[in-house]
């Protein structure tokens, strides 16, 4: 598409037409690499199979249709993006990645890797959760009842994020397959990128060369000092063009050309497409522009191989929870198949990058593993709660504003809009659990006297309206777990004791309440099952129990059992039970903010350690904890 308008455009110059908003970039660009008369001459040539052909294999008809006095405007593009966004996805070098690849420090699919090479290019973009706000929002969320007026922000996740300076520096790369050039002689790499963070703050870059490149003398480290890939402002969004390159016969000449499309490539990206917006334009057809742009400048290039050697170009989009993972890790890598293969690593050294406004963040355990910490853009007044069912995560949480439950699912890599369930209001977190094939929740009631309700979500595509169970007057969030064909819920009551009762399907009312813990609490509950044992955890209030930690278990051998905890720990939250990889873990937060995690494989409790991959996490309260498709979600707010 943007070679046909590029040609076209060339022609039109070449008969006195004035090209239009988008064919005069495109122009210009060849202009970098080629003489005004050369330039004009590719017009000709096009303008003459066009006549001779009738249409062109490698240029949309929609083009080649047009005479030299009609034009392809930024309107007509904008009109021709559908068509090809569907086609850019269907690409194999296309990739919209799950975020948890790129938390969890995880390599790039093979299978993307390998499609590079019949291309030389490739396109990546990370998916992420939808907004929730304005109008839409307010339409998403009447799906479930919501009483709000129509066009009203639901989460607020509409604001602008603030700036943060980035720096990106190419720390070293790998050789892992040569490019061999025609000549037999050694490889001689260098790499060069345009990068845009949005605004009209953009940079171009140029490495050293790193004379006879080869494997066996990997790694090849990039001088301090000129390295440094991209340095400015964001205010959410940036991407960058990297190519590497096999020098050959470049000269001055060719290097001053080279530099010069560079820049005119981020002022074509930045400021005359306009397609770094992706929170704007949509990420597919970010992703749809950019391979585009990846195709017109390979294109261009191309026809220039008896200068240095493209060997591969890779087109990276990361919005601002990206550059939060990539700033928490400290560093991702690269690859790029093309004529010879290279393994880019890349390191950050800018300031700490928010995540984007909302408070919600999850992290998944893969084994013992722990992922970076993902955010969704929707904030909540309580701490979540999280339950696999049917193949799919569903969350609920307390919409900050004015106490409203929302729910949201994960189904593959996306997050849906959260709507609002019903009237529901609390002033506490919920709690979940999948008990005889439906998907339960019950949470304390704000219109009805703090009562305990309840309500199911027999094929996870809508709650019921709740019931009132027996218990009144609570002052946390209740726990769910499902254990022996019942389902058992714990909660606190007013004077800090905790209670017991469970559901059969036999009495909605559920079973009286019990008291079988001597210990005091002001937090929620943390409740688990594994295998045949119920599993319960309390922070301690008052005297020599004050921030400690009593984990209990039962087994219908005897009662309820202690599970000896490390006296010496100390945490500021009620911790969260869930049983993984063979192994009871437990999370908390500990006095100073920080949260962590410990498991007992049977023998004893682990050291406790960090949460997550990278800086510390300091979230606002309790987390939720659940099994989904072989790994363990964590979510919390921050």
């Amino acid at each position: 598409m943007l070679l046909g308008a590029m040609l076209h455009g060339a022609d039109r110059v070449r008969q006195g037409f004035t090209p239009t908003d988008l064919e005069r970039p495109l122009v210009d660009a060849l202009r970098t690499v080629v003489s005004e008369n050369e330039m004009k001459q590719w017009g000709r040539t096009y303008r003459d199979l066009v006549a001779g052909q009738g249409r062109l294999a490698m240029i949309p008809e929609r083009i080649t249709s047009r005479s030299a006095s009609q034009g392809y405007s930024m309107t007509d593009l904008r009109r021709d993006l559908p068509g090809m966004t569907t086609e850019a996805l269907a690409s194999p070098n296309v990739q919209i990645v799950d975020p948890l690849t790129l938390a969890a420090g995880k390599p790039e699919d093979p299978a993307f890797i390998a499609a590079m090479r019949d291309t030389g290019m490739a396109v990546t973009a990370f998916a992420r959760p939808p907004k929730a706000s304005g109008a839409a929002a307010a339409d998403e969320g009447s799906a479930q009842g919501d009483d709000r007026p129509a066009g009203q922000d639901t989460e607020g996740a509409g604001a602008a994020a603030a700036g943060f300076r980035v720096v990106l520096k190419l720390e070293s790369f790998d050789v892992v397959r040569p490019v061999g050039d025609a000549g037999g002689g050694r490889d001689e790499i260098y790499w060069a990128a345009s990068t845009s963070a949005g605004g009209g703050s953009g940079s171009s870059y140029t490495s050293d060369v790193f004379g006879a490149a080869t494997a066996k003398d990997n790694p090849h480290v990039f001088t301090e000092g000129k390295n440094t890939l991209f340095q400015g402002n964001s205010t959410g969004f940036l991407a960058t063009g990297i190519q590497v390159w096999e020098a050959d016969q470049s000269s001055d000449e060719w290097w001053n050309a080279l530099k010069k499309a560079l820049n005119t490539a981020v002022d074509l990206i930045d400021e005359k497409l306009q397609f770094m917006d992706a929170v704007e334009m949509g990420l597919p057809t970010w992703a749809g522009m950019a391979w585009e742009v990846g195709k017109i400048f390979v294109s261009i290039i191309d026809a220039f191989r008896n200068y240095d050697d493209l060997s591969c170009f890779r087109t990276i989009g990361l919005d601002q929870q990206d550059l939060a993972i990539i700033a928490h890790r400290g560093h991702v890598s690269w690859h790029f198949n093309g004529d010879g293969y290279h393994a880019l690593k890349v390191k950050y050294a800018g300031d700490p990058v928010p995540f984007p406004e909302g408070t919600l963040e999850y992290i998944a355990f893969d084994g013992d593993t722990a992922s970076a910490p993902l955010a969704l853009p929707w904030k909540s007044g309580s701490a979540p709660a999280l339950a696999s069912f049917k193949g799919k995560l569903h969350a609920l949480f307390m919409r900050a504003s004015d106490q409203a439950i929302m729910w949201t699912v994960l189904d593959g890599q996306t997050w849906s809009p959260p709507v609002r369930v019903h009237g529901w209001r609390s002033y506490y977190a919920p709690a979940m659990a999948v008990y005889r094939g439906k998907l339960y929740c019950a949470l304390v009631a704000a219109n009805d006297e703090s009562s305990m309700v309840w309500s199911v979500n027999p094929e996870g595509t809508a709650w019921s309206q709740t019931t009132r169970s027996r218990n009144t007057e609570l002052t946390t969030a209740p726990a769910l777990a499902a254990w022996r064909d019942q389902l058992w819920m714990v909660h606190v009551g007013r004077d800090g004791r905790m209670w017991e009762n469970y559901y059969d399907e036999s009495n909605p009312t559920w079973s009286p309440s019990r008291n079988h813990h001597p210990w005091r609490t002001n937090r929620p509950v943390g409740l688990t099952t594994q295998g045949n044992t119920l599993w319960h955890v309390v922070r301690g209030e008052g005297g020599d129990k004050q921030n400690r930690v009593d984990v209990t278990y039962c087994n219908h051998t005897g009662g309820w059992k202690d599970l000896p905890f490390p006296s010496n720990w100390r945490i500021g939250s009620g911790a969260t039970l869930a049983a993984h990889n063979s192994k009871l873990w437990i999370f908390f937060r500990s006095t100073t903010g920080v949260l962590l995690s410990s498991f007992h494989s049977g023998a004893s409790w682990s050291d406790y350690q960090a949460v997550g991959a990278g800086a510390e996490i300091k979230p606002m309260d309790e987390s939720a904890a659940t099994l989904h498709n072989g790994k363990l979600y964590l979510m919390y707010r921050r």
